[in-house]
């Protein structure tokens, strides 16, 4: 099968394809930081699952705001660049803006690459470049100090004991810019949502900073729930269909200092999260214990809650005894769903119903 390159550039548009989830969180943030400097990002993610970006803004005005939306110290310097462990290691100011240009240049430079120059293939963008091997950039350190090796100081995590993954120069920004990508959680993770499509990454992520990032007052989520509730809300809030994107792989990718893990759902569930009537049905109950019943497909469980509820609900409020009260509680944490249960019943009931139809008639996209 042939490779998509993930990158492209032609009449002045830089076009970029989905590779590994480092890469998408790298282009990602750089659509956040043009979204910063006044683009309209929205524009240049195409259906398709590339991003064709075209700016005019300049180098300094894309460094400023990389700098400006990077994560600082108590006394306002970098975390990311500017020092020997900061995360981008050992980069400053000048190299950064190296890479930018590099990014931003429409064409290859013209200088002439002597016979001995050796031919590599970007680990990223599958794109071949004949370089010397001392001019050529390798993953290491400088794109991560926490995800990634160090030749000198740890060696034996690379095959010979050096590092030999390609960057080409086109990547390497887009790289820098993996960490922007990422959503600070309240529990000190960050994590990001992987898919094979940038439109649908920029939105997910979008949803997911804004109701779980790390200044929001919703309290902290299993990674599930949260991957759950940003596929609810593109389904709820995007006036378009997830279409064939829904039966490829959705996850969130959580990074804890140098842990790595990677949480997903399964197609089934995934098909039902998208179908709008049951996306809208979950979205108005709004209670984490029904949606967790969904995400493990424990619809018998989902029947019988809705009819304890109900049954509860029609009791007068003086006859409802310590295990009414206590199963109510147990069940629906927002108190106007506490005070109203046969409504939420109801809800539950017809969420029951799309659901069976769903599966039923096997109607996934």
């Amino acid at each position: 099968m042939e490779v998509q390159q993930a990158l492209d550039v032609t009449n002045h548009t830089i076009t970029l394809y989905p590779s590994n989830w480092l890469y998408n969180a790298g282009v990602i943030g750089l659509l956040r930081i043009l979204e910063e400097l006044g683009d309209r990002v929205e524009e240049f993610i195409a259906d398709d699952g590339t991003t064709k970006i075209s700016t005019t803004k300049n180098v300094d005005e894309i460094f400023e705001n990389w700098d400006k939306l990077s994560p600082k110290s108590k006394k306002n310097n970098s975390l990311v660049y500017g020092w020997k462990d900061a995360y981008y290691a050992n980069q400053k100011e000048k190299s950064i803006k190296k890479r930018i240009s590099a990014f931003l240049q429409q064409k290859e430079n013209g200088r002439k690459v002597k016979k001995t120059a050796s031919t590599f293939s970007c680990i990223f963008c599958t794109k071949r470049v004949k370089i010397k091997k001392t001019d050529a950039r390798f993953l290491n350190q400088a794109f991560g100090n926490i995800l990634l090796g160090s030749e000198k100081s740890f060696s034996n995590m690379y095959w010979n004991h050096s590092a030999k993954d390609f960057v080409c120069s086109r990547c390497e920004y887009v790289l820098m810019c993996h960490h922007l990508g990422l959503t600070r959680l309240q529990d000190g993770s960050e994590i990001f949502i992987n898919a094979p499509s940038f439109k649908l990454m920029f939105n997910l992520n979008r949803f997911a900073r804004g109701i779980f990032g790390v200044s929001s007052l919703k309290e902290g989520r299993d990674k599930r729930e949260i991957l759950a509730m940003s596929v609810i809300e593109y389904a709820t809030k995007i006036q378009t269909t997830l279409g064939i994107w829904t039966g490829m792989n959705i996850e969130i990718v959580s990074k804890r200092g140098d842990k790595i893990e990677f949480f997903n759902l399964p197609y089934e569930v995934i098909q039902l999260l998208v179908d709008r009537r049951i996306a809208s049905l979950l979205s108005q109950i709004g209670e984490f214990s029904i949606l967790n019943l969904v995400l493990n497909q424990d619809f018998t469980r989902l029947m019988e809650l809705g009819y304890l509820l109900l049954r509860i609900g029609l009791k007068p409020e003086n006859e409802r005894g310590k295990s009414d009260r206590a199963f109510v509680a147990n069940y629906l944490k927002i108190k106007w769903n506490s005070k109203h249960t046969q409504h939420v019943a109801q809800l539950i009931f017809e969420l029951y119903a799309a659901i069976e139809e769903k599966t039923k008639k096997n109607i996934y996209l």
